[in-house]
Parts: structure tokens; sequence; C-alpha cells
């Protein structure tokens, strides 16, 4: 993942989005408050890329079970990085403008995913952002979800039900990736029902022209969602929400959510 993330076209579309609606609030906090720093969340941070691009944006901190991506993320510089497991992390009271958790809470080792949104909800300062985004569908697990240890996808529909029960309210959502959702409904249901190749991840390195035509494809979709328009299909689903105003007092403490 180390060598991939600062060039390979799935990230880098991936990072420039998050960064759109980061930007977004910085800027409206800078108008309302005349804040001009967040204090930032990296929830499940890997090899610590996404923490490089937010530095710009204020004070980011970042955790993840993985000793070794710590590791790699000091690597990269990022002192304000620690091992933690979300199962059991002792989420601090309203302290954070925006927390982001790119493709962590569908893992196996996440005990209860909702759960861990309800301890985000409780670190997140009020009409705090959730920045999340999400393998969707169940009908596109592959031996790719099994290598990566992924248990859980998810719909658009039910999810928002579920962050509104939380205590948080749908600032934009939508599908992501709409090409990838019918190649990905190919590969499983014609080339790995033949196939006895075992379980692995579909990373792989690709030739530059193909990375860049991808990348552009990839940033058109971006204008796309980010003018306000969701797409119906996609093979992930990415969330910007933000925390009700005054939530966190009513739910006292997120064990009690659940």
């Amino acid at each position: 993942m180390f060598q991939f993330e600062n060039d390979y076209w799935w990230y880098r579309g991936l990072h420039e989005l998050v960064l759109h609606y980061v930007e977004n609030i910085r800027n409206t906090n800078a108008k309302t408050h005349n804040q001009q720093e967040l204090k930032i969340l990296d929830a499940g941070c890997g090899t610590g890329r996404m923490m490089e691009l937010l530095a710009p944006y204020g004070k980011v901190e970042g955790i993840d079970y993985s000793e070794d991506a710590v590791n790699l993320c000091k690597n990269r510089g990022l002192e304000n990085v620690r091992r933690d497991d979300l199962n059991t992390w002792a989420a601090p009271a309203e302290i954070y403008d925006v927390i982001i958790s790119n493709d962590v809470i569908y893992n196996s080792g996440v005990e209860d995913d909702m759960a861990v949104v309800g301890k985000f909800h409780w670190a997140l300062k009020p009409n705090g952002l959730l920045i999340m985004n999400l393998p969707a569908f169940k009908a596109l697990q592959r031996k790719h979800d099994i290598a990566v240890f992924g248990i859980r996808r998810y719909r658009k529909k039910r999810t928002l039900r579920d962050l509104k029960k939380i205590g948080f309210s749908s600032v934009h959502t939508s599908y992501r990736l709409l090409p990838l959702f019918f190649i990905m409904l190919l590969q499983k249901y014609l080339l790995e029902r033949f196939s006895k190749k075992k379980a692995e991840s579909d990373l792989k390195l690709l030739p530059p022209a193909m990375n860049s035509f991808l990348l552009r494809l990839h940033r058109l979709e971006n204008k796309i969602i980010t003018r306000g328009i969701p797409l119906p299909l996609g093979s992930s689903l990415f969330l910007v929400c933000k925390k009700n105003s005054g939530a966190t007092k009513d739910t006292k403490k997120h064990e009690d959510v659940f």
C-alpha cells in the first residue's frame, strides 16, 4: 500500500475528493469563526499519505491498528500518529473538526462498525464533519474482499439511516467509481466463477498511461460529485456527514447509543 498511495489513480482520486470537502469546511470556519486551522483525525490512517495531504489544513492526528502502518507513517516524517484499536479506542469528547475514515469500518477487525461510528460522533465537535469511503453493494463482494479481510459492503439508504440514528445528517452522499461497478460485476460472475486462483488483492501496478487515463476519469467523476450530483451506482459509497449540533449531550456517552 505504501508504494501505491502517492501515485495510484484510485488513491489519488479519493484523496482529492476528500480534500475538496476539508477545504470547504476550513473556508467556512474561517469566515464564521475566524478559525484558520482545523483539528483533524485520520482514523485508520494506513501508511499516512492522506495525513500528509491534510497537513496544510491544520493539526492532523492519525491512529491505526497496524504497528507496521504506524512505522511507515513515521518514515514519512509524521509524528502525531499512534497505534490504537478502534474497538477499544477511548474517544475524547468533542475535540475534532473533521474525522476521516477511508475504507476502515468494513474490515473484519472492526467488531461493530456503527459502534465505531458512534465513537467518531462523540469525538467530533458540534457541526463537525465525518468523511468516510466504504465499499458498496454486497453483490460486488469478491475474492479481493477476502484477501483484504473485508466482510461488509454498504448501501446508501441503510447507511444514512444508521448514521441518522447516531446523530449525523448528510451533507453529501454518493456512490463512486460507476464504471468499476460493472467491471467488478463481470469479474465476479463470469471470471471468478470459473477461476481456481486463490484470493488476492486487486491492487496492482499499472502502466503509466493506463494509470493516467483512469485518474482523468476519476477526476471527471469527482467534478460531478462535488457539484452535488449523486451517482446512482458505484463500487464505493462516499459520505460527508455533519454531527448535529448538541447531539453529544443528548446521547451522554457513545457507548449508550448502542
